[in-house]
């Protein structure tokens, strides 16, 4: 079905208003020519002269039978009569008709010009002058039958011009019908024609519903599997790293130290990229949210650090600033994620020697600059796709997009602002501001409670941190967080011990306990550090 142009309408309604301005027009021009026919009355004015005339004629007759007085009065008012009806046919719309009847015989200039002769004769005529009298009468004569031929000529020209206002009337008559026939006509088209649109818009609105909520369900489908394989690939990992780091505090040989430290950098690297792909299907079903706590720039600086040496970027200047505040508020791992695949990204073009990043705060915002050196056709390409700037096509770059994307939707859902700027000696700065406001450093105590010394120096090594201090086994003073391994026997026993030698402290499960109920938080994963390290620092700071 072909769609109907939306002006389509628009010029039926145009066309119908015109045929009615039409018929409108036509039939008002032949009434009011009717009107004026009926107005003027040519005929009857060419008659009533007539008639006049002969009255004057009567009372000159009835005067010279009396010779009287009264009957000169009246052949004078006759007169008068006579003509005010000539001189009216010199004066206005129905003189000028009149006269134009009168071209080429001059009966009516004739009649005026003898009135005008006898109105002195009149004024001084006496009832006795027999002699006046009857010149006049023979003079009147020859002027009735002027007046009866005027008479002929406009009934004949009354019938003719009333003839034509009737044709013109029947022909309005047709002309008006044809007009509303076909404004029905138009009518009833532009209903069907609207009926067929607003039908092929339903349909269109139903397929337009259709395929929203099957591309709906292929996101939800492919988020799912997104987040069904990192997790399916993190637990493994993890399972990787935790016996990694346990062997990593025993003694070992130089050799064997070194390839422990780079799996466990690949690994680190790799369970990054996991959490990246996490986070990228959390922003596509907008579930994506931060937690924010207290933070220290320094150990971000650190973070970022070690996440990059992991690629081989272990050389990469990394600064903080001075005058930064030592502690901000914000959520760190996911400023950390950002900053690591924004260099990454950077240093697959760019030597580590050309790259630096360095770590800011304006006041309101902790500030992000990745220096890099003069630019050329590929890094200008990386940095386009990068802000969002190229036109190539999203499935021909989607290995290299993965990580601006990822970038971009963690600095939107931060509220934050990416952009590229010219630093000093022709260098490229990328610079992303993320609010984060400065905060008062605190310490936070925690009591570790586990199966084993080994296990324990994991966690101390994992969450070392300038913030945090471990309590000693039997050291008696107050403690903020108690990290419980719900594998040690006895559990209710346990936490009822627990909670009595430290009251107030926030207990954090190690694992999924039987009982999650008597924890204030629960780390199902005990070797996701990053997770339990947000867990203990957005607590603490509620």
């Amino acid at each position: 079905m072909r769609p109907t142009p939306r002006y389509l309408g628009l010029i039926v309604l145009l066309a119908m208003a015109g045929f009615a301005a039409v018929g409108f027009f036509t039939i008002r021009r032949d009434v009011e020519d009717l009107r004026v026919i009926s107005q003027d009355n040519i005929l009857w004015s060419a008659t009533q002269m007539e008639v006049e005339l002969l009255r004057f004629e009567l009372s000159l007759a009835e005067l010279r039978s009396d010779l009287t007085e009264e009957a000169l009065e009246d052949v004078r008012e006759r007169f008068d009569i006579l003509w005010s009806r000539v001189f009216l046919m010199s004066r206005g719309r129905v003189g000028q008709v009149m006269r134009g009847y009168d071209e080429g015989f001059g009966s009516l200039k004739k009649i005026a010009t003898y009135l005008e002769e006898i109105d002195p004769v009149l004024q001084a005529l006496h009832p006795e002058d027999i002699v006046t009298i009857e010149r006049m009468q023979v003079e009147l004569e020859g002027f009735q039958q002027e007046l009866r031929l005027y008479t002929l000529r406009v009934v004949r020209a009354d019938t003719v011009a009333s003839a034509l206002v009737r044709d013109r009337i029947q022909s309005s008559a047709q002309t008006t019908a044809i007009v509303s026939i076909a404004a029905v006509l138009l009518s009833v088209l532009s209903l069907f024609l609207i009926l067929r649109e607003n039908r092929r818009q339903r349909e269109l609105v139903r397929l337009s519903r259709q395929h929203a909520e099957e591309a709906e369900l292929s996101s939800r489908a492919k988020s799912r599997f997104l987040t069904m394989m990192s997790h399916e690939l993190r637990n493994p990992l993890n399972g990787v790293l935790g016996p990694l780091a346990l062997l990593d505090q025993t003694e070992l040989g130089g050799v064997q130290q070194r390839l422990v430290g780079q799996a466990q950098q690949c690994g680190r690297s790799m369970l990054q990229m996991l959490a990246g792909l996490l986070d990228y299907a959390e922003m596509q079903d907008g579930r994506l949210f931060l937690v924010r706590a207290p933070f220290s720039v320094a150990e971000l600086c650190n973070s970022v650090r070690e996440a990059l040496a992991s690629d081989g970027a272990a050389d990469l200047a990394v600064k903080v600033l001075p005058g930064t505040p030592d502690r901000l508020d914000g959520d760190v791992d996911r400023i950390c994620q950002i900053f690591v695949h924004l260099t990454e990204y950077v240093l697959e073009a760019r030597p580590t020697e050309n790259v630096s990043l360095s770590f800011g705060h304006d006041g309101k915002a902790l500030v992000g600059e990745i220096s890099l050196g003069t630019g050329d056709a590929t890094m200008d390409w990386k940095l386009d796709l990068l802000m969002g700037l190229s036109d190539v096509a999203a499935d021909q770059v989607s290995a290299d997009a993965l990580r601006p994307l990822i970038s971009r939707g963690l600095i939107a859902t931060a509220r934050g602002m990416l952009s590229l700027e010219d630093g000093p000696g022709g260098r490229q700065v990328i610079r992303v501001s993320l609010p984060a406001a400065p905060v008062k450093s605190e310490r936070i105590r925690i009591h570790l409670e586990t199966r084993s010394s080994a296990l324990a120096t994991i966690y101390q090594a994992a969450l070392r941190s300038e913030r945090v201090t471990f309590a000693e086994p039997e050291d008696t003073e107050p403690v903020d967080v108690v990290l419980v391994d719900t594998t040690s026997v006895g559990e209710d026993p346990l936490m009822s011990r627990l909670r009595e030698r430290f009251p107030g402290a926030l207990f954090v499960s190690l694992g999924l306990p039987q009982k999650p109920d008597i924890f204030d938080d629960v780390v199902e994963i005990p070797s996701d550090v990053n997770g339990l390290r947000r867990s203990i620092f957005s607590r603490v700071a509620s």
